[in-house]
């Protein structure tokens, strides 16, 4: 996420001096270990400091022993072990009230090697990982993120069978000590191949290979017509393989051919495995077949989903969200699209990187993940703060444009369990919410266009020192920390930019998201999932230089979220998903999606707060450091009067907010943002009624006051309040909305209010001196920014109050026709159904007549009690009373009104007694 990105960002003193100390050993046995001691930034400070205490890069611990290989054909791997890491050199030190950014922690040594099988059947070659050494003790084979020697345990049900193939069609055998069975089959010319015969029936295949290019190679099954699979450079044509993966029918006694056309890439293979379930290998993330979402009652296309979806009632009326947009990139505590930004020569971050950790040939993003230390993350005591702050719902970061996940991915090896930090960040804070009350959310800002399109190629170039590690491979990570990892995985294979005609989102990277997201939903059951993304896929969609938009696979996205929820909410919709763009911003002129797409989800606007009243609820994100979405040390934090402000404002026209407040680098918060989230905490306890579950008034208001309505009351947040007398033109007798006002009070405060209405308006004058709201630091919040509750004879129950359900039905604002709060819920389509609760013995139905509507049926707990024709001859007539139930028994009931056709029918508001 970023918003008003300016170049010319203040520049802040960070490290002190550092030592870099390298040291070469040898280790006894066949192997020699290279050992590089890690860089660190040492410096002594307080907490309050501008950066916080430097983490101890500690030195790598031992090398794991390399694992068992394969045991059917393929023996028994030997088992040397790795060399020991080095120790961590200590840095210089940082002027006393700041603070540098993490220490670069010491290199791990690879785990022993073992030594490759020849197929078989047991674990991957290399074996488990090294425990606290190198990442896989691979042997010379890189096979499928961890070693040769054929398929690990497959699923239960399933099968692996490996086979070795034969050349065809000039296919060439080449010698290779590294591969299954001492020898691949090249695939050098047009028409070469290699082949496989009399294989089991199955529905997947795994091929073996190893290439210097990027690109395809074709598949045929009994000659039939070929398909295309994805490869990509595993660094050499011999000794260092990766796996494709692909769902394919395979009939019994099949012959399957691995082929080079003219379309596609050299290859050598090595082997086949055939099978069912996993293999006993990980997915292959650039092969996976088309995602598809999961049946049930939401259909993946706009019109479908905005007939049957409606924003769950607790989100309407929560009104403020949590958010931690915390993840590896606030590690040097340099500010937003620092993994982006940091591979851009003229940069601010690039020069800050350059100076504190290198040059990102050497000291790429990958080794900011491995070396992020979060050892001040006390995340229950956050959690405290964020419920101190009066947030209803917190929102986590799933992954960032970066492409890391924060959370145990099986489709992205590069996140937070396995690399650095070693935690499930994600699963950790969905406990502390939870635990907590708050609902809870994930955040994804990885979509094809702003990641897939811009943030990975730009690092596909060589800086000072030679080639990005982005242009690394596989290979590259023989004896590093990162051993078994593939550098494509986070920062994809070498791709154009062009994200056209849907061309991003269709690729297999679009593919990949929708698995990750789809494994996050299973594993987590989010309440919201948020995207940073926008939901159309317009072309002039461009967005901070690269087209932006879900496009086609929007809906997918919305559909396959929405029923899987309603397994573990009993069948209620309960959840939201947020997208941006919910506007001819990403639709273009089609105003009929845009109108659909309003009703299929709640739209986001970053940093922005809608101009007028919403038909549809919308989210406004907003951060606490301004620009700065990931923590920038030293800039200043908003204050708790403008944030409330901005919450005001937005509560008024049908939005909510969601507020991140910016952890440091090592997981804990400055003590001036607890005060600031604290204040904002004590103000919603006395003022809260006009906030949570409120709903717009007919008027949102202007640039001194704020209106919101709740259980009948009309609230007025006076902005710049100086104590003194207040007239309200709103407020004025006579409107469609406000009946006579009978009472005026001040929440917060004891002091009386009198008051007086007429066709100016109302005018509200303090009996005495009014005393500031205790307990808030902030003394503009405090006395400046004051709620006052009006009560009038007019408290009718609105067409959208808290409670109603309407599904399938428009809202209409800001309509200027008389109606109550100026607005109304309709509906063209006979059988929609409006329903809210009451109490009481007698209701009352008001509704707008007018040439050409229908009628509506009422019914009070599934019992009809009467039929409703709704045309008019004449003028359009606003708020009639057009039915009353009595003799009702005392207590809760559900009314529920029916479009019984043919004509358009209107629900405005009704009165229960």
């Amino acid at each position: 996420m970023r918003h008003a990105r300016v170049d010319d960002r203040r520049f802040f003193l960070r490290l002190g001096p550092m030592a870099i100390l390298a040291h070469t050993c040898r280790v006894s046995g066949s192997r020699t270990a290279i050992l590089a001691v890690g860089l660190v930034c040492m410096v002594a400070c307080s907490q309050k400091g501008s950066m916080p205490p430097s983490g101890s890069g500690s030195g790598g611990a031992s090398g794991g022993v390399g694992g068992k290989g394969g045991n059917a054909g393929g023996g028994v791997t030997s088992a040397a072990s790795g060399g020991k890491g080095g120790t961590a050199n200590v840095g210089g030190s940082g002027p006393s009230s700041g603070v540098g950014s993490q220490g670069r922690g010491g290199d791990q040594a690879a785990g022993g090697a073992g030594t490759s099988g020849s197929g078989g059947m047991g674990q991957p070659g290399g074996g488990a990982s090294g425990s606290g050494g190198g990442q896989q003790g691979g042997t010379n084979d890189a096979g499928a993120r961890g070693g040769s020697g054929g398929a690990g345990s497959v699923d239960a049900g399933g099968f692996a069978t490996p086979f070795t193939p034969a050349p065809v069609g000039g296919g060439s055998k080449v010698t290779d000590p590294g591969a299954a069975g001492g020898s691949s089959v090249g695939l050098a010319g047009n028409g070469q191949g290699a082949e496989a015969t009399g294989l089991p029936a199955a529905s997947r295949l795994a091929i073996h290979y190893a290439t210097v290019s990027t690109g395809t190679i074709s598949v045929s099954v009994n000659g039939g017509t070929a398909r295309k699979v994805n490869v990509h450079s595993t660094g050499a044509l011999t000794g260092s393989f990766l796996y494709s993966i692909i769902d394919i029918d395979i009939p019994a006694n099949a012959k399957v051919t691995i082929s080079k056309a003219s379309d596609d890439v050299a290859v050598n293979v090595d082997k086949l495995i055939v099978g069912d379930g996993s293999l006993g290998l990980p997915p292959d993330i650039w092969n996976l077949s088309t995602f598809k979402a999961s049946d049930g009652t939401y259909k993946t296309d706009w019109a479908a989903l905005s007939r049957t979806y409606q924003t769950p009632q607790w989100w309407r009326d929560a009104k403020l969200g949590g958010w931690a947009h915390w993840d590896p990139q606030s590690m040097p505590e340099h500010g937003d699209w620092y993994a982006y930004d940091m591979y851009v020569p003229g940069k601010d971050s690039y020069n800050f990187h350059q100076t504190h950790f290198g040059d990102p040939s050497v000291y790429g993003y990958k080794d900011i993940c491995k070396n992020w230390v979060i050892d001040l993350w006390n995340p229950t005591s956050l959690m405290d703060v964020y419920v101190s702050m009066g947030v209803k719902f917190f929102m986590s970061m799933g992954a960032h444009h970066d492409n890391f996940d924060n959370w145990d991915s099986s489709y992205q090896p590069w996140n937070s369990v396995k690399i650095g930090v070693k935690q499930d960040i994600v699963g950790t804070w969905a406990k502390a919410a939870r635990d907590k009350g708050l609902r809870f959310g994930i955040g994804f800002h990885n979509s094809p266009g702003r990641t897939w399109g811009q943030w990975m190629p730009v690092r596909y170039t060589s800086g000072s020192k030679g080639p990005y590690d982005a242009m690394q491979t596989i290979l590259d990570g023989k004896g590093k920390w990162w051993e078994g990892l593939d550098p494509a995985d986070l920062y994809g294979y070498q791709h154009k930019t062009d994200c056209s005609n849907n061309s991003c989102n269709n690729s297999p990277f679009g593919t990949q998201l929708l698995y990750r997201v789809d494994e996050a939903i299973d594993k987590y059951h989010p309440d919201v999932i948020y995207f940073d993304d926008h939901a159309g896929g317009a072309q002039s969609d461009i967005d901070l230089g690269i087209r932006m938009g879900f496009g086609s696979i929007a809906t997918t996205f919305l559909a396959n979220f929405y029923n899987k929820s309603l397994a573990w909410n009993n069948g209620k919709m309960e959840v939201v998903m947020n997208m941006k763009g919910v506007s001819s911003e990403s639709f273009g002129s089609d105003t009929t999606a845009i109108s659909q797409a309003q009703r299929s989800l709640v739209r986001s606007s970053e940093a922005t707060t809608e101009s007028t009243i919403g038909a549809y609820p919308f989210q406004t994100e907003y951060n606490i450091q301004g620009v700065y979405w990931h923590i920038m040390a030293g800039a200043a934090y908003t204050s708790a009067a403008s944030l409330v402000t901005t919450l005001m404002q937005n509560v008024s026209r049908n939005g909510s907010l969601m507020l991140n407040l910016t952890q440091r680098g090592r997981g804990n918060f400055d003590d001036s943002l607890v005060q600031i989230a604290k204040d904002i905490g004590t103000w919603l306890k006395a003022n809260g009624e006009a906030v949570y579950a409120s709903r717009p008034f007919e008027a949102w208001g202007d640039s001194s006051v704020l209106y919101t309505r709740n259980n009948g009351s009309v609230y007025a947040t006076l902005l710049n309040w100086n104590g003194g007398a207040v007239t309200l033109p709103a407020l004025k007798s006579g409107g469609a909305t406000l009946g006579t006002v009978s009472k005026v009070e001040l929440l917060g405060s004891t002091v009386a209010m009198t008051f007086s209405q007429n066709d100016i308006g109302l005018t509200v004058t303090p009996s005495g001196s009014v005393p500031a709201l205790s307990g808030i630091a902030d003394s503009q919040l405090a006395s400046k920014i004051r709620v006052l509750r009006i009560t009038h004879d007019k408290g009718w129950f609105n067409d959208d109050d808290s409670g109603a359900v309407y599904v399938g039905w428009l809202r209409k604002t800001n309509l200027g026709t008389g109606d109550y709060n100026n607005d109304l819920t309709t509906s063209t389509n006979t059988g929609d159904t409006w329903t809210a609760p009451f109490t009481g013995t007698n209701v009352s139905v008001y509704a707008p007549k007018e040439s050409g509507d229908g009628k509506i049926e009422i019914q009070v707990d599934g019992q009809v009690k009467d039929t409703v024709d709704l045309s008019a001859s004449g003028a359009r007539q606003p708020q009639q009373l057009v039915s009353t139930v009595t003799g009702l028994t005392a207590g809760q009931h559900t009314i529920s009104i029916i479009n019984r056709g043919p004509g358009p029918v209107a629900v405005d508001a009704i009165v229960a007694q």
